[in-house]
């Protein structure tokens, strides 16, 4: 039997780093690649839980063998991790659930998956387009799409709570009185059909700051796309092509905000004191910023939760209708930000 020393001396970290994150303790500080690669060597070395090793002393009858597919592949998904990390967060329930995971991969024009035996539901990750989502449906009609909701009427869907977690930002920043408020982030992403649209953070933080009356569209700062060197070079941008700097920023990802935090720094803006800085996802690097970030924490291990008891409720009751389920995201506060008032 597999040990927690084994894995330990496998990835190179202590025996209670190993025990802490496969418990899914959020509190523990080590890098999201250092938390995959615990969860990877894990199920490499078929570890098992003192949880597990007793529900799987149980008879288990027609365990369930559910399809992964993933939006993005792995170097697309190094670029920000946040989807590195649902995965392996997902693999985790569905381990703690005795469910066979099966990656299923798009070969040209259909998926496709190893094995012969059938699928009994898919959980596909990220965002994809109708063709894609026909093309899943060839495998299985039992699919749960995590972190979008293409089809309401047909498939389960787990999304986050894009608004609750905008607003919780931005009426923080108005209670330290904050009012002169930027956005940084890509304004266009894709949407639940794999579309560019308007991004959904802009979206509520648009109508927020109008509803305010303070709207300002030249505090919006595009960085085309979500990653660090994006939002360092989108900032650097703005910062040489205007006086004026906002009090404060809500970031469209804390991928971005380690790119702004980097930039802010060069040019000897200091955070919190010139200015404030607020992100989103709360990935375990954001404690270990240059200056400690506050954001909005998206419940990762919450969202894969989800995503299983869906697949597993749909199969083993039956159940002939569609759900949707938005997960509530908190605001994590730290150092970034400084009242004014």
């Amino acid at each position: 039997m597999v040990t927690l020393k084994e894995i330990a001396n496998e990835v190179g970290v202590s025996v209670g780093t190993v025990s802490r994150v496969l418990n899914h303790d959020t509190t523990i500080s080590v890098s999201d690649e250092t938390k995959i690669k615990i969860f990877e060597t894990a199920e490499e070395m078929q570890y098992k839980t003192l949880k597990q090793r007793k529900s799987s002393s149980k008879v288990k009858i027609n365990k369930l063998r559910v399809g992964i597919v993933e939006m993005y592949n792995h170097s697309e998904q190094l670029q920000d991790p946040y989807y590195l990390l649902l995965r392996s967060v997902v693999d985790r329930e569905c381990f703690d659930n005795e469910i066979e995971v099966v990656n299923v991969y798009k070969s040209e024009k259909e998926y496709k998956f190893i094995g012969e035996e059938k699928l009994n539901g898919i959980i596909a990750i990220g965002k994809f387009n109708g063709e894609e989502v026909n093309m899943m449906n060839e495998i299985s009609d039992n699919i749960v799409f995590l972190d979008s909701s293409p089809d309401e009427q047909r498939y389960d869907s787990v999304k986050v709570n894009f608004k609750l977690g905008t607003y919780k930002a931005l009426d923080y920043l108005f209670e330290l009185g904050h009012s002169d408020i930027g956005y940084i982030g890509s304004t266009k992403t894709l949407d639940n059909k794999k579309e560019k649209n308007l991004d959904y953070r802009l979206r509520y933080y648009t109508d927020y700051m109008k509803s305010k009356g303070v709207y300002k569209k030249e505090n919006i700062i595009d960085t085309k796309e979500m990653t660090a060197m994006d939002g360092y070079e989108s900032t650097i941008e703005f910062i040489n092509s205007n006086e004026n700097m906002p009090t404060a920023f809500f970031v469209g990802n804390d991928t971005i905000a380690t790119g702004v935090l980097k930039a802010l720094y060069e040019n000897n803006i200091k955070v919190p004191d010139d200015v404030s800085i607020v992100g989103f996802n709360d990935l375990i690097a954001s404690k270990h910023t240059i200056v400690p970030l506050t954001t909005v924490r998206v419940h990762i291990e919450h969202l894969a939760s989800a995503s299983v008891d869906l697949i597993i409720e749909k199969i083993n009751k039956s159940r002939k209708y569609c759900k949707k389920v938005i997960i509530p995201s908190e605001l994590v506060i730290r150092k970034s930000t400084k009242s004014i008032i």
